[in-house]
């Protein structure tokens, strides 16, 4: 997996004004997916498929989580820092975010490709 910074922290000018408003807007989804394809007392696993062009919009996470490709892929993701991201992901490819020791995320995700970006994440709930 690659990722190339294509805008740094604190850098909201090269945002298109839709997705700005949408950021300040704060309605974000604290869910990773439309609905998991399975969930217990200690994680959720989601499958998800996304067609070229195809977006998941702003998501508030919480809890530890990890994507696994299977395919390849590109796909741009803004965050609520300001910085976008280009990656490029090969089958296989295993991404893991520690929200301790990275911090709370505010994420979008969209799939650049030409094919469809098929992604599994798995996501650990936090335990009170």
């Amino acid at each position: 997996m690659n990722l190339i910074e294509l805008s740094p922290a604190g850098n909201f000018e090269s945002w298109e004004i839709k997705r700005l408003n949408e950021l300040r807007s704060e309605q974000f989804l604290e869910r990773l997916g439309q609905s998991p394809i399975y969930e217990n007392e200690d994680f959720r696993m989601w499958n998800i498929t996304l067609k070229p062009k195809e977006r998941i919009p702003f998501r508030k996470i919480t809890n530890d989580f990890s994507y696994t490709f299977m395919t390849d892929g590109f796909a741009v993701f803004d965050q609520g820092y300001g910085n976008i991201k280009l990656g490029q992901f090969k089958k296989g490819d295993v991404y893991y975010y520690n929200i301790e020791k990275q911090g709370e995320l505010i994420i979008d995700f969209e799939n650049t490709s030409l094919r469809d970006l098929k992604f599994m994440v798995f996501e650990l709930k936090s335990r009170a």
